[in-house]
């Protein structure tokens, strides 16, 4: 009976190595991975992007990341490195194979087992392993909930990297059965308070998935607005400008989002609402320069109301920064390669970000003359 166990044990584990080896040799290349992510970007490629909430997102990752480096190398270097008197020196090379060695080649061997290890304790080289980690970690870790039964959250959320399942690929929060739109949903199960033993991360249909079809799960708020998706993972997602399916708590869909800059203030637009603070400072602007029509009342845009001629105007400038986001970022005096396999990803992805906030104002705008036209009918 023990044997028959000790067999079934060594089985598990070797399928166990044989997973983790899989699950290693489909990770994305450590360089194209690095590129990927805007927390290496440097500044001029960051700023191809014309994001600002990028360009901050990225400032406070900036600082976080270079601490959390610094502090896991440290780590693995005491880790590392032998300590004195110990005779790791000699233990390393009898550990290799030193059978039928002369003297000179044992102490070339033995010197190359140093070089090794001097090699592995180099700092530099120590918070580049830290950074490949972490990036793995950032773009493949999910968070869950820890609830009972009853749904009541017990504990703090976990963050959980599952091989395999991190494979899932992100599908949007729209509702139903379009294409790009979650049809899956994950949790931990059978987590009870103080009692993990028997929890699992489990998977299961949203709804009818066919035949073929690819399985999606909705990564969360750390995947919108499309920046922030970005700055997370890696990739900009394509969301559906005319979806309204995911709300914030006040009613704002936080999938597309887009910058707007009206005199010299930031304001968070998306295609089916407009902030009122961005409406005070239209109806501000409209009382001292041409932009409200000299057919319009007297009292329009009196007091911040929200009238066919504001909305003009702010779907005017919503047009105009949606064409400047599609006009190739001037490089002057670049010091770049922009040639570079790794500088061609991290350009394409800051285009990707542009196109889409590009098509999130000129929805905007759209929605907007609509608005205008519908109220002057």
């Amino acid at each position: 009976s023990n044997f028959n166990n000790n067999n079934n044990n060594n089985n598990i584990d070797a399928d166990l190595i044989k997973g983790r080896e899989i699950w290693h040799s489909m990770l994305p290349q450590k360089d194209k991975l690095k590129a990927s992510l805007p927390v290496h970007w440097g500044e001029e490629v960051l700023a191809t992007s014309k994001c600002t909430a990028l360009e901050l997102a990225v400032d406070s990752a900036y600082f976080a990341r270079a601490s959390a480096v610094m502090d896991l190398a440290l780590e693995l270097k005491g880790a590392l490195k032998p300590e004195e008197g110990s005779g790791s020196e000699t233990t390393a090379s009898e550990c290799s194979n030193n059978n039928g060695m002369t003297e000179e080649e044992r102490l070339l061997r033995q010197k190359s087992d140093l070089d090794a290890l001097n090699i592995a304790l180099d700092m530099g080289m120590l918070q580049k392993k830290c950074h490949d980690a972490l990036d793995i970690v950032q773009t493949r870790a999910c968070r869950v909930e820890r609830k009972c039964e009853d749904g009541v959250q017990w504990g703090p959320p976990l963050r959980i990297l599952a091989p395999i399942f991190d494979f899932i690929n992100h599908g949007s929060s729209r509702d139903g059965a379009a294409e790009g739109s979650a049809n899956a949903r994950f949790g931990i199960e059978n987590d009870r308070m103080c009692d993990t033993r028997d929890a699992r991360l489990v998977v299961r249909a949203a709804r009818d998935i066919d035949e073929g079809e690819e399985v999606l799960i909705d990564y969360g708020d750390s995947a919108r607005p499309a920046w922030r998706c970005l700055t997370s993972y890696g990739f900009v997602p394509d969301y559906d400008v005319s979806s309204e399916a995911y709300e914030d708590e006040d009613g704002r869909n936080v999938e597309n989002v887009a910058e707007l800059w009206m005199n010299g203030l930031r304001f968070e637009v998306d295609p089916h609402s407009v902030p009122f603070d961005l409406v005070e400072v239209a109806a501000a602007q409209a009382m001292f320069d041409d932009s409200v029509d000299e057919g319009d009342d007297a009292e329009d845009g009196e007091g911040g109301a929200f009238t066919p001629s504001i909305a003009r105007a702010i779907a005017k400038r919503a047009t105009a920064a949606a064409f400047n986001l599609i006009t190739e970022p001037e490089m002057v005096d670049s010091e770049e390669d922009w040639d570079s396999p790794e500088l061609v990803t991290a350009a394409s992805l800051a285009a990707l970000l542009r196109w889409s906030q590009h098509k999130v104002l000129l929805a905007f705008a759209e929605n907007l003359n609509l608005f205008s036209s519908s109220e002057q009918a």
